[in-house]
Protein backbone atom coordinates (compact mmCIF):
# COMPACT_ATOMS: atom_id res chain seq x y z
CA UNK A 1 0.00 0.00 0.00
CA UNK A 2 1.06 3.43 -0.80
CA UNK A 3 1.24 5.95 1.83
CA UNK A 4 -1.47 8.18 1.75
CA UNK A 5 -3.11 11.25 3.89
CA UNK A 6 -6.72 11.89 5.08
CA UNK A 7 -8.15 15.04 7.05
CA UNK A 8 -9.09 14.84 10.11
CA UNK A 9 -12.20 17.13 11.70
CA UNK A 10 -11.96 17.56 14.88
CA UNK A 11 -15.21 19.03 16.94
CA UNK A 12 -13.88 20.60 20.14
CA UNK A 13 -15.25 23.73 21.76
CA UNK A 14 -12.55 25.78 19.96
CA UNK A 15 -13.34 25.81 15.73
CA UNK A 16 -12.63 22.53 14.35
CA UNK A 17 -9.13 21.36 13.74
CA UNK A 18 -8.25 20.00 11.11
CA UNK A 19 -5.53 17.45 10.76
CA UNK A 20 -3.47 15.97 7.95
CA UNK A 21 -3.47 12.23 8.86
CA UNK A 22 -0.30 10.40 7.51
CA UNK A 23 -1.41 6.43 6.90
CA UNK A 24 1.45 3.95 6.17
CA UNK A 25 2.20 0.20 6.48
CA UNK A 26 5.12 -1.06 7.99
CA UNK A 27 6.51 -4.15 8.14
CA UNK A 28 8.31 -3.70 11.43
CA UNK A 29 5.48 -2.81 13.47
CA UNK A 30 3.54 -5.20 14.99
CA UNK A 31 0.85 -2.94 16.19
CA UNK A 32 -1.52 0.08 15.18
CA UNK A 33 0.62 3.58 16.00
CA UNK A 34 -0.93 6.54 16.15
CA UNK A 35 1.78 10.22 17.23
CA UNK A 36 0.82 13.36 16.84
CA UNK A 37 3.88 15.03 14.35
CA UNK A 38 2.61 18.93 15.29
CA UNK A 39 -0.67 20.38 16.03
CA UNK A 40 -1.71 19.64 12.38
CA UNK A 41 -0.39 16.69 11.22
CA UNK A 42 -0.35 12.99 12.71
CA UNK A 43 1.04 9.62 11.72
CA UNK A 44 -0.72 6.27 11.76
CA UNK A 45 1.50 3.59 11.07
CA UNK A 46 -0.48 0.04 10.54
CA UNK A 47 1.21 -3.71 10.60
CA UNK A 48 1.44 -4.56 7.00
CA UNK A 49 -1.41 -7.47 7.95
CA UNK A 50 -3.84 -4.71 9.17
CA UNK A 51 -6.25 -3.71 6.75
CA UNK A 52 -7.07 -0.29 6.04
CA UNK A 53 -10.56 -0.34 6.80
CA UNK A 54 -9.44 -1.43 10.36
CA UNK A 55 -7.00 1.41 10.28
CA UNK A 56 -9.66 4.35 9.74
CA UNK A 57 -11.60 2.02 12.41
CA UNK A 58 -8.76 2.33 15.21
CA UNK A 59 -8.17 6.66 13.93
CA UNK A 60 -11.79 6.92 14.57
CA UNK A 61 -11.72 5.64 17.97
CA UNK A 62 -9.07 7.98 18.72
CA UNK A 63 -11.21 11.27 17.65
CA UNK A 64 -11.09 12.21 21.39
CA UNK A 65 -7.78 11.30 22.70
CA UNK A 66 -6.31 13.35 19.50
CA UNK A 67 -8.67 16.63 20.43
CA UNK A 68 -7.21 16.48 23.91
CA UNK A 69 -3.46 15.96 23.35
CA UNK A 70 -3.11 17.73 19.65
CA UNK A 71 -3.72 21.04 21.80
CA UNK A 72 -0.54 20.31 23.64
CA UNK A 73 1.24 21.02 20.78
CA UNK A 74 2.34 24.72 19.59
CA UNK A 75 0.88 26.03 16.50
CA UNK A 76 3.37 25.72 13.61
CA UNK A 77 5.43 29.50 13.30
CA UNK A 78 7.81 30.41 10.67
CA UNK A 79 11.47 31.63 11.52
CA UNK A 80 10.42 34.86 10.36
CA UNK A 81 7.61 35.24 12.30
CA UNK A 82 9.17 33.70 15.58
CA UNK A 83 11.98 36.47 15.17
CA UNK A 84 9.18 39.63 14.67
CA UNK A 85 7.84 38.51 18.09
CA UNK A 86 11.11 38.25 19.67
CA UNK A 87 12.30 34.51 19.14
CA UNK A 88 16.13 34.80 20.95
CA UNK A 89 19.41 33.38 20.23
CA UNK A 90 21.84 31.71 22.41
CA UNK A 91 25.20 32.21 21.95
CA UNK A 92 25.77 32.36 25.33
CA UNK A 93 24.49 33.19 28.54
CA UNK A 94 23.05 36.51 26.86
CA UNK A 95 20.87 36.03 24.18
CA UNK A 96 20.26 38.12 21.14
CA UNK A 97 17.51 38.94 19.64
CA UNK A 98 17.22 38.54 15.41
CA UNK A 99 16.79 41.84 13.29
CA UNK A 100 16.43 41.05 9.59
CA UNK A 101 16.99 43.52 7.00
CA UNK A 102 17.12 43.78 3.51
CA UNK A 103 19.81 45.54 1.49
CA UNK A 104 19.72 46.26 -2.50
CA UNK A 105 23.04 46.86 -2.97
CA UNK A 106 24.49 43.71 -1.43
CA UNK A 107 24.92 40.24 -2.99
CA UNK A 108 25.64 38.52 -0.35
CA UNK A 109 24.16 38.06 3.28
CA UNK A 110 26.22 39.11 6.17
CA UNK A 111 25.81 39.88 9.87
CA UNK A 112 27.25 42.10 12.79
CA UNK A 113 26.85 41.43 16.35
CA UNK A 114 26.02 44.69 18.39
CA UNK A 115 25.07 43.83 22.21
CA UNK A 116 22.08 42.28 22.61
CA UNK A 117 20.93 42.14 18.60
CA UNK A 118 22.28 40.65 15.89
CA UNK A 119 21.60 42.39 12.53
CA UNK A 120 21.51 39.96 9.47
CA UNK A 121 21.55 41.85 6.35
CA UNK A 122 19.75 39.62 3.41
CA UNK A 123 19.98 40.51 -0.41
CA UNK A 124 16.69 42.26 -1.56
CA UNK A 125 15.89 39.38 -3.89
CA UNK A 126 16.45 36.77 -1.13
CA UNK A 127 13.56 34.94 0.33
CA UNK A 128 13.73 36.06 4.18
CA UNK A 129 12.84 32.36 5.24
CA UNK A 130 15.46 30.67 3.62
CA UNK A 131 18.32 33.37 4.65
CA UNK A 132 17.33 33.25 8.32
CA UNK A 133 17.53 28.98 8.10
CA UNK A 134 21.16 29.49 6.30
CA UNK A 135 22.27 31.97 8.81
CA UNK A 136 21.16 29.72 11.56
CA UNK A 137 22.54 26.72 10.33
CA UNK A 138 25.35 28.28 10.14
CA UNK A 139 25.83 30.07 12.85
CA UNK A 140 24.99 26.70 15.02
CA UNK A 141 27.89 25.29 13.03
CA UNK A 142 30.24 27.16 14.76
CA UNK A 143 29.28 27.67 18.15
CA UNK A 144 27.74 24.16 18.86
CA UNK A 145 31.03 23.15 18.06
CA UNK A 146 32.89 25.23 20.37
CA UNK A 147 30.65 24.20 23.36
CA UNK A 148 30.67 21.10 22.62
CA UNK A 149 34.93 21.20 22.92
CA UNK A 150 34.59 23.42 26.09
CA UNK A 151 31.99 21.10 27.64
CA UNK A 152 33.59 17.50 26.54
CA UNK A 153 36.95 18.98 28.73
CA UNK A 154 34.61 19.50 31.55
CA UNK A 155 33.24 16.33 31.83
CA UNK A 156 36.22 14.45 31.18
CA UNK A 157 34.84 12.98 27.94
CA UNK A 158 36.51 12.68 24.22
CA UNK A 159 34.75 12.52 21.01
CA UNK A 160 35.84 11.43 17.45
CA UNK A 161 33.34 13.57 15.50
CA UNK A 162 30.51 16.41 15.60
CA UNK A 163 27.50 16.95 12.85
CA UNK A 164 25.33 19.63 13.28
CA UNK A 165 22.36 18.68 11.40
CA UNK A 166 18.41 20.01 10.81
CA UNK A 167 16.52 16.77 12.52
CA UNK A 168 12.89 16.72 12.78
CA UNK A 169 12.63 15.52 16.10
CA UNK A 170 15.76 14.98 17.56
CA UNK A 171 18.16 17.20 19.47
CA UNK A 172 21.09 14.85 19.09
CA UNK A 173 22.27 11.84 19.39
CA UNK A 174 25.49 9.95 19.80
CA UNK A 175 27.07 6.68 18.46
CA UNK A 176 28.65 4.05 19.54
CA UNK A 177 32.13 5.12 17.53
CA UNK A 178 32.11 8.59 19.21
CA UNK A 179 30.34 10.70 16.77
CA UNK A 180 28.40 13.38 18.04
CA UNK A 181 24.88 14.75 16.11
CA UNK A 182 23.46 17.72 17.56
CA UNK A 183 20.35 19.50 16.03
CA UNK A 184 20.89 23.53 15.11
CA UNK A 185 18.11 24.76 16.69
CA UNK A 186 19.96 24.29 20.48
CA UNK A 187 20.82 27.67 19.62
CA UNK A 188 17.06 28.88 20.15
CA UNK A 189 17.13 27.52 23.43
CA UNK A 190 18.15 29.01 26.62
CA UNK A 191 21.85 28.47 26.93
CA UNK A 192 21.42 26.14 30.41
CA UNK A 193 19.21 24.09 28.40
CA UNK A 194 21.40 23.60 25.20
CA UNK A 195 24.25 23.07 27.06
CA UNK A 196 22.07 20.37 29.06
CA UNK A 197 21.70 18.71 25.39
CA UNK A 198 25.43 18.39 24.83
CA UNK A 199 26.17 17.53 27.77
CA UNK A 200 23.35 14.46 27.53
CA UNK A 201 25.20 13.25 24.27
CA UNK A 202 28.33 13.67 26.12
CA UNK A 203 27.48 10.79 28.93
CA UNK A 204 26.58 8.60 26.39
CA UNK A 205 29.75 7.93 25.32
CA UNK A 206 29.90 5.86 28.30
CA UNK A 207 26.65 4.44 28.64
CA UNK A 208 25.03 4.09 25.31
CA UNK A 209 21.67 4.01 27.24
CA UNK A 210 19.38 5.41 29.97
CA UNK A 211 20.18 3.34 32.75
CA UNK A 212 20.32 4.28 36.03
CA UNK A 213 24.36 4.50 35.86
CA UNK A 214 23.69 6.89 32.93
CA UNK A 215 21.78 9.11 34.70
CA UNK A 216 24.06 9.29 37.73
CA UNK A 217 27.25 10.10 35.46
CA UNK A 218 25.16 12.82 33.75
CA UNK A 219 23.73 14.33 36.89
CA UNK A 220 27.92 14.33 37.94
CA UNK A 221 28.69 16.39 35.18
CA UNK A 222 25.04 18.19 34.82
CA UNK A 223 23.89 19.10 38.18
CA UNK A 224 19.86 18.73 37.95
CA UNK A 225 19.91 17.36 34.79
CA UNK A 226 16.58 15.64 35.49
CA UNK A 227 15.04 19.28 36.39
CA UNK A 228 16.47 20.34 33.08
CA UNK A 229 15.27 17.69 30.99
CA UNK A 230 11.28 18.59 31.81
CA UNK A 231 12.13 22.62 30.77
CA UNK A 232 13.63 21.12 27.85
CA UNK A 233 10.06 18.82 26.87
CA UNK A 234 8.45 22.04 27.24
CA UNK A 235 10.13 25.27 26.36
CA UNK A 236 11.54 22.59 23.06
CA UNK A 237 8.22 22.33 21.78
CA UNK A 238 7.83 25.17 20.03
CA UNK A 239 11.63 25.22 19.13
CA UNK A 240 11.83 21.81 17.19
CA UNK A 241 9.19 22.92 14.83
CA UNK A 242 10.68 25.88 13.22
CA UNK A 243 12.39 26.33 10.05
CA UNK A 244 11.62 23.12 8.70
CA UNK A 245 10.59 24.66 5.43
CA UNK A 246 12.57 27.21 4.59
Amino acid sequence: MKDRTEEIILDSVDPCLKISCLIRKSNRARRINLRIRSRDKVVLTLPSRTSLLEGYSFLKQQKKWLDKNIRKFPSTCSLVQYFSNGGRVWLSESFHHLNCLSMSEQTKAFHEILNDEIRLYLPIDKIPEVGIFNFLRSLAKTNLTARLSSLSCKSGSEWKKVRIGNQKSRWGSCSAKGTISLNWRLVLLPFEIGNYVILHELAHLRHLNHSSEFWEHLNDICPHAKLLDKKLRKEGKLIISLGHQP
